[in-house]
């Protein structure tokens, strides 16, 4: 989400009544109940392999377009209806800063996030928690999941958080979430796991963990954790409603196996490359079933066939059902998809299809997955809209020092803005003409001269960031500006070792 977008449990007597009740009756005693959760000890161990990230992009829209679901950024993921003027009209290209989140997972740098954080950067810069602030670069992102691995060169080993194993997950278990909600910093909400297995993009791994743990724009790529302080989710996306892109209690992450197992191979792109056998398929649903015979709603239909695939040539094709591979039954496209693409490449894969009304196996083989890493222009600004973008500016002309109304905390005085560039950085983050400049980071707006002094320094010793606190029309609020250079080239990240940026853990051995 841009800078400028920002801006009950049972009472315990009741609770203890019935349990008097249940054992004075004679029934049979429960269960233990399993260990308290201490968010406070499991978030002050992981607090350190957590990072907040913030990503300078180059776009040619301004603003966020509504939509009832969206990535934890802000980012619609939904195919819904966008009001008119909801900021979706092309501008000239121009710099917007953005927040994420992500954790460390490799002692040396490497951090998982996900891929839509880092889209369109220009500028991606992690800050560590004891506050230190250090320049990131791509390692890979994913070309049909939402992940991408991220590297940090510092002196020293960072710690780590783990892995969990996300299939152990049930209903209603205790959940955290950590990320840097709507560039607050890190913060943290906890909830319980509301449902498993949503779908909700088309990927392989639409086996999406539902939540109710707070998750806000900027939470993106943080961690979901379990009370034993290991990643269980990526928290990805979050559904809202079309008139405040914020938290409703319904966020989702993506599973922390199939996070560690894409993420395996992203981070050593020699190992075994994820299976493939060219299907396109839909999860099965009542009225499907009936028109095609099937008895249940058990399965995935196929939708298309990529020729010259394993798929295509044991003759598999569209209107097929498929209901299990290899005596596993499968109950949904992702199970499906994610049973495939754990195989190992060349292993023959027994699929249980439905066709003409009857069951028959259909034998496949997996080929290594084709173009599992997405290409740098696909994820990256180019270096051509970079120049375009530091070629419009700021976009900001100031006029004379002002003194404008008396206010409830007294008297405006600052610089006033007297024209802003349509599509510059200065338009995209609010700027308005008549708004008063009071003051440039802690230091009050003397004069235009002043003000373009220290927002022209460039990639100077004082940093790439300037605060300008701007009275509006109808709110005084703090706007972020990038003032720095923008060297693109810079941004992807080359392994130092023949063996990669290390190893994310051993996913090879995961299945579904």
């Amino acid at each position: 989400m841009t800078w400028r977008n920002w801006m009950g449990r049972l009472p315990l007597a009741i609770v203890a009544t019935a349990a008097f009740c249940a054992i004075g009756a004679g029934m049979p005693a429960r269960a233990a109940a399993p260990a308290r959760c201490d968010v406070a000890d499991v978030v002050t161990q992981a607090l350190p392999s957590i990072v907040n990230i913030t990503v300078v992009k180059v776009l040619t829209t301004n603003g966020e377009a509504d939509g009832v679901a969206a990535t934890a950024d802000g980012k619609s993921i939904a195919n819904t209806p966008v009001p008119a003027g909801a900021g979706d009209e092309p501008t000239p290209p121009h710099f917007e800063t953005f927040v994420g989140s992500g954790s460390i997972i490799n002692p040396a740098g490497v951090i998982i996030t996900n891929k839509h954080v880092i889209k369109d950067a220009a500028v991606i810069t992690v800050r560590l928690n004891d506050n230190t602030e250090v320049p990131a670069q791509l390692i890979a992102a994913a070309s049909l999941v939402d992940l991408a691995l991220l590297k940090v060169n510092v002196p020293q080993p960072l710690p780590t958080l783990p892995f969990g194993n996300s299939a152990a997950l049930r209903i209603g278990q205790t959940v955290i979430a950590v990320g840097n909600p709507l560039g607050l910093g890190t913060s943290v909400s906890v909830g319980v796991v509301s449902a498993r297995g949503r779908d909700l993009m088309s990927s392989p791994f639409d086996d999406y963990i539902q939540t109710d743990a707070t998750i806000n724009p900027g939470n993106s790529g943080g961690p979901l954790m379990d009370c034993s302080g290991k990643i269980v989710g990526i928290n990805t996306a979050l559904l809202s409603n079309s008139h405040v892109l914020g938290s409703i209690g319904i966020g989702f992450a993506l599973p922390a196996n199939e996070a560690q197992f894409v993420a395996s191979r992203l981070d050593n792109l020699q190992s075994a490359a994820p299976s493939w056998v060219g299907l396109h398929l839909q999860t099965l649903t009542a009225r499907l079933a009936t028109i095609f015979g099937r008895p249940d709603t058990s399965g995935a239909i196929v939708t298309a066939v990529v020729p010259d695939s394993s798929a295509a040539a044991a003759g598999i094709q569209p209107g097929d059902i498929i209901a299990g591979a290899d005596g596993h039954a499968l109950a949904s496209a992702s199970a499906v998809l994610t049973y495939i693409v754990t195989r190992p490449i060349g292993q023959p894969i027994s699929l249980l299809i439905w066709r003409d009304r009857q069951m028959q196996d259909v034998e496949v083989r997996g080929t290594p997955w084709p173009d599992l890493t997405a290409l740098r222009s696909n994820v990256l600004a180019s270096p051509a809209l970079v120049a375009a973008a530091q070629a419009t500016g700021l976009g900001l002309q100031l006029a004379a020092k002002a003194t404008t109304e008396q206010t409830r905390s007294g008297p405006v005085i600052g610089v006033q803005v007297a024209a802003v560039t349509h599509g510059s950085q200065a338009d995209a983050m609010g700027l308005r003409p008549g708004d008063v400049i009071e003051r440039v980071d802690g230091k009050p707006a003397t004069s235009p001269a002043d003000v373009m002094h220290e927002l022209a320094r460039g990639a100077s010793s004082d940093g790439d960031l300037v605060a300008l606190l701007v009275h509006g029309k109808t709110d005084t609020r703090w706007v972020t500006l990038y003032v720095g250079r923008v060297y693109v080239s810079g941004l992807l990240a080359t392994p130092e070792l023949p063996g990669g940026f290390g190893s994310v853990g051993d996913a090879s051995a995961w299945t579904p």
